[in-house]
């Protein structure tokens, strides 16, 4: 018994030792928590691929030509340019009063509504171009300008008051021709409404920013106006100028209790004529237009502005004289002028 009991526990103690490792095998290959690495990893780049800007002009470029193949549009806006001439006044009655020659640069302000229509662009080509042609109309904003003043020879009444005033109470020989009011010589232009214009050209675009178009328009200009030229001088004159003192002496007139007053004979002579002249211009023209064109459809709503540089190619001057032969004009308008103006344009560009 005593031996039993020992080599049972032997036994137990044996077995058990065989059941552990056996047990720890099942246990062992209980996956490890993965390495902390990966969480390094995870905070990488992904927030990163925004720095892209240079994308933008090819989906800008791509929007700002998928405009329709021709674009009709209407304008309004101002023009702005300096009418220079040269002026000469001639007095054949009582040279050299009221006469002379002057150089005027006179400012003109034009109000311009037109048309325009842009053809189907030339997309393989730099700036992708497009042929336009365009035309409309000038219309002056002041009636008359003055391009030649000497004195003021359309004073209402004068100097017909002044002379009657001088025969009812006299003045014996203090009187003088030039020293009646309304006197004096002017030359006006005078634009005829309205003035036209045409052009051709070609209209180069790129994107300058994610909703702005950019035109730049070189062309070939034609303009005709017509100006009349209305002109006046009125002049006082002696013809037969009183000797001082008189001699021999008039006892019939002079200052004294009831004589007449000695009068001086004094004449007034006008002259009025207008003469016309159609001008024709042709040069070259340079449009820039800024065009946001992702705003509102159907209507595209852009802002230009330009400047024209012409040459006369009409005759540049003009002489004219009054029938009666009391005065005559002449107008030399210059061979070269520069225009500027600015304005909307409103372009249907469809629904699309």
């Amino acid at each position: 018994m005593a031996f039993r009991a020992p080599a049972g526990l032997a036994a137990l103690i044996v077995s058990l030792f065989f059941a552990i490792p056996a047990d720890a095998d099942e246990i062992e290959p209980e996956p490890e928590p993965p390495p902390q690495t990966e969480p390094a990893r995870a905070p990488e780049p992904q927030a990163k691929p925004k720095p892209q800007p240079k994308a933008v002009p090819a989906v800008v470029s791509e929007e700002a030509f998928s405009e329709p193949s021709w674009i009709p549009s209407i304008d309004t806006g101002f023009e702005v340019f300096d009418y220079n001439v040269h002026t000469t006044v001639t007095n054949h009655i009582n040279p050299p009063a009221y006469q002379g020659t002057q150089h005027e640069a006179e400012r003109q302000t034009l109000f311009r509504v037109g048309g325009e229509l842009m053809g189907p662009m030339f997309e393989d080509l730099p700036g992708r171009p497009r042929v336009f042609v365009q035309g409309g109309a000038f219309f002056q904003v002041f009636s008359s300008d003055k391009i030649f003043g000497d004195g003021d020879p359309f004073v209402e009444g004068e100097p017909e008051r002044g002379l009657q005033q001088y025969n009812a109470f006299g003045s014996g020989s203090k009187a003088l021709p030039g020293g009646f009011v309304g006197q004096g010589s002017e030359i006006s232009a005078r634009f005829e409404n309205p003035s036209w214009y045409a052009g051709l050209g070609v209209a180069f675009s790129a994107p300058i920013a994610s909703n702005l178009l950019l035109y730049i328009k070189p062309s070939i200009q034609y303009s005709m106006e017509k100006i009349d030229l209305p002109a006046g001088l009125t002049t006082v004159d002696e013809p037969v100028p009183r000797v001082d003192p008189p001699s021999p002496p008039n006892p019939q007139c002079g200052s004294g209790v009831g004589r007449p007053p000695c009068l001086r004979e004094f004449f007034i002579h006008r002259s009025r004529e207008t003469a016309s002249t159609t001008d024709h211009f042709v040069g070259a023209g340079l449009e820039v237009a800024l065009v946001p064109f992702r705003l509102a459809r159907p209507i595209r709503v852009a802002l230009y502005a330009e400047a024209r540089f012409l040459w006369l190619v009409s005759g540049d001057s003009t002489e004219y004289s009054d029938p009666v032969g009391v005065a005559s004009y002449s107008v030399v308008r210059d061979d070269f002028s520069v225009r500027g103006g600015a304005g909307l344009r409103f372009s249907w560009v469809g629904f699309d």
